[in-house]
C-alpha cells in the first residue's frame, strides 16, 4: 500500500540503512535514478527506475526520498515527496510528508495494519465532496427510510433533541416522541412530545435521530440491541441537511482538512512518540471517516483522567497548574485531588464572570489559587465573547461581550509546570502568548484538540516551532470526536 522511491544518491545516509532494509524485506523499495549498480552491494536490493513516470500509479502511494532541488513530474498524484523538517524545502510544502528524521519512515511500513489509514489511503485524491458523499452512502437506509416515512423518534430530551425537533417540522417530518434513559425526565412532555423510555417504543422500524454528540456510541449500541436498525447520529443529519442540523463541535471541517492535509496526518503519525497515541489516531481518523462512533469509542479512555494521563504527568509537590479555560473550577480541583494537595500555585483563567464566581465558590477551601478574569491569548488586549453559561463559550467576532485577553508571558510570574488548555479554538494563539515560558520552561501541556478539525496536527506543529524538543502523545476521552488531549512532555 505504501512503498519507498529512493534515489540512489542517498544510499550512504546512516539513518535510511533500518528504513531501506524494513521496505526492502515487505518488497516495497524502488531506487531512482543512477544505474542498480552503483548502490552498494551491502545495501537492500530494489528494482530500478529512471524516473517517476515509470511507476504505475494505482492504488499505492509512494514516498520518495530524493535530493529536495531534483524536479519530480507526478501527473497522477501518486507520490508524495518526504522532507526533513531541517531542510531548507520545508517552507511552502504543503503537499509533502514533513518528518523531523527520515528514519522516522519505518513505522510506514506497517501502516497497512491501521484501518483508518488504510481507508484515508484508498480516499487519496477526494474531494470534500467525496467524503461527505462516503458518509451519507454509510447510512443512506437510514436516511431514506426518514425520507420516506415522515417521521422520527429523537433520541436524548435535552437542548440539543429540542433543536431537532424544530428542525425536523420545519422540513416536513414529524418527530413522535423523545426517547430518554434518565427517569426523570419519563413522563414529561417536552417541545410538546412524550418523554419515553425505549421499551414503549415498539415499532423496530421507526428511524431514530440520536441529539446528543457525548452519548452517541453508547446510545447507538443499545438502540441495535433492541432491535432497532434505522439509526441517525446527529452528526449524519449535518451533512444530510446543514442549515437546519448545524455542525457542532469537532464536525466542523473533517471533509475539507481530510481532501486538503490528508498528509499531514502522516506527519503526525510518525511525530507520536508511542504505539498507544498512534492506535488512538487511527480510531479517530476511522471515526472521523465514517461517523461510527464505535470506533472512537473503542480508543477511549476513562473521562475523569482527562488532562491528567497517569503514564504522562506526573506530580512532584511543588507544581505550578495553569488551567486555561477553568470553567467551575472542576479541572483545578481535578488537578488538586491528583496532587494529593502538593503543588505551589495554581492560575485559573475564565473570562465568562458568572463561571469564575462559581470557581472561586469551588475553590474558595484550597491554598494559592489565582482567579485570572480574562482569556489566554496570543497578546494583551480585548476581544468579543459568546458566552454560554457552559463549557463552549468562545472568542467570537459575534460575541455578546467584551473580555479582557492575557497572554500567558506576560502574567504568570512562576515557571509553570503543567498548562491545560481547553479555550474552545483559541489554543493556537494562547500558544502563541506562552512562547517565552514554552522556551524557557518547557512546561507540560495538555491541549483539547478538537475543537476545529485540523487542531490534531495543527497544535502539535505549533508547539515543535515553538520548542522542538518536546515528545507528543495522543489520547481520547469520550465515545465520539469531542475530548481528544494531545499532550506535550
Amino acid at each position: 500500500m505504501i512503498e519507498l522511491l529512493v534515489a540512489a544518491s542517498f544510499v550512504s545516509l546512516p539513518r535510511l540503512a533500518p528504513v531501506l532494509e524494513r521496505f526492502s524485506q515487505l518488497g516495497k523499495l524502488i531506487w531512482l535514478g543512477e544505474d542498480s549498480s552503483t548502490v552498494a552491494s551491502n545495501l537492500p536490493a530494489a528494482p530500478r527506475v529512471a524516473g517517476v513516470a515509470e511507476l504505475e500509479a494505482g492504488s499505492r502511494l509512494i514516498l520518495l526520498v530524493a535530493p529536495p532541488a531534483e524536479e519530480i513530474v507526478d501527473e497522477d498524484g501518486h507520490v508524495l515527496r518526504v522532507i526533513e523538517r531541517h531542510s531548507i524545502a520545508v517552507a511552502g510544502s504543503e503537499a509533502a510528508l514533513i518528518v523531523d528524521d527520515f528514519a522516522q519512515l519505518e513505522l510506514l511500513a506497517e501502516i497497512h495494519n491501521y484501518p483508518g489509514f488504510r481507508q484515508l489511503l484508498q480516499c487519496r485524491g477526494w474531494t470534500a465532496s467525496d467524503f461527505r458523499s462516503a458518509v451519507l452512502d454509510r447510512y443512506g437506509t437510514a436516511i431514506e427510510a426518514l425520507r420516506t416515512q415522515r417521521r422520527a423518534a429523537i433520541f436524548g430530551a435535552q437542548r440539543l433533541g429540542e433543536e431537532v425537533v424544530e428542525s425536523l417540522r420545519a422540513s416536513g417530518i414529524v418527530p413522535i416522541a423523545f426517547v430518554d434513559n434518565s427517569p426523570g425526565k419519563q413522563g414529561l412532555s417536552i417541545s410538546g412530545l412524550p418523554v419515553l423510555s425505549l421499551s414503549e417504543i415498539s415499532d423496530k422500524s421507526i428511524p431514530f435521530v440520536i441529539a446528543t454528540t457525548r452519548f452517541a456510541s453508547s446510545i447507538t449500541r443499545q438502540l441495535a440491541h433492541e432491535g432497532f436498525f434505522h439509526i441517525l447520529p446527529y452528526s449524519v443529519m449535518s451533512l444530510v441537511d446543514e442549515p437546519r442540523y448545524p455542525d457542532e463541535i469537532p464536525y466542523v471541517g473533517i471533509q475539507q482538512d481530510f481532501a486538503e492535509h490528508w498528509a499531514r496526518y502522516f506527519g503526525l503519525f510518525l511525530a507520536l512518540s508511542d504505539d498507544k497515541s498512534r492506535d488512538v489516531l487511527d480510531g479517530l481518523i476511522h471515526y472521523r471517516l465514517s461517523y461510527d462512533s464505535l470506533m472512537a469509542d473503542a480508543v477511549a479512555d476513562e473521562y475523569a483522567r482527562q488532562y491528567f494521563d497517569a503514564e504522562l504527568i506526573e506530580f512532584d509537590g511543588a507544581d505550578v497548574f495553569v488551567d486555561l479555560g477553568g470553567y467551575d473550577g472542576d479541572t483545578a480541583e481535578k488537578f488538586i485531588q491528583y496532587s494529593g494537595g502538593f503543588y505551589t500555585k495554581i492560575y485559573v483563567f475564565e473570562p465568562d464572570k458568572n463561571l469564575l464566581r462559581r470557581a472561586v465558590g469551588r475553590l474558595q477551601a484550597y491554598k494559592a489559587v489565582e482567579f485570572v478574569p480574562a482569556g489566554a491569548y496570543s497578546r494583551d488586549g480585548e476581544l468579543r465573547f459568546a458566552a454560554s453559561g457552559r463549557t463552549n463559550g468562545a472568542i467570537s467576532d459575534v460575541g455578546e461581550l467584551v473580555i479582557p485577553v492575557r497572554k500567558l508571558d506576560s502574567t504568570i510570574s512562576e515557571a509553570p509546570s503543567l498548562i491545560k488548555m481547553d479555550i474552545e479554538g483559541a489554543e493556537t494563539e494562547a500558544l502563541l502568548g506562552a512562547a517565552n515560558l514554552l522556551r524557557t520552561f518547557r512546561p507540560k501541556l495538555a491541549i483539547a484538540a478538537y475543537h476545529y478539525a485540523p487542531d490534531l496536527w495543527r497544535l502539535v506543529e505549533v508547539v515543535r516551532e515553538i520548542n522542538p524538543t518536546y515528545r507528543f502523545y495522543l489520547r481520547h476521552y469520550s465515545e465520539t470526536g469531542l475530548e481528544s488531549v494531545i499532550y506535550a512532555v
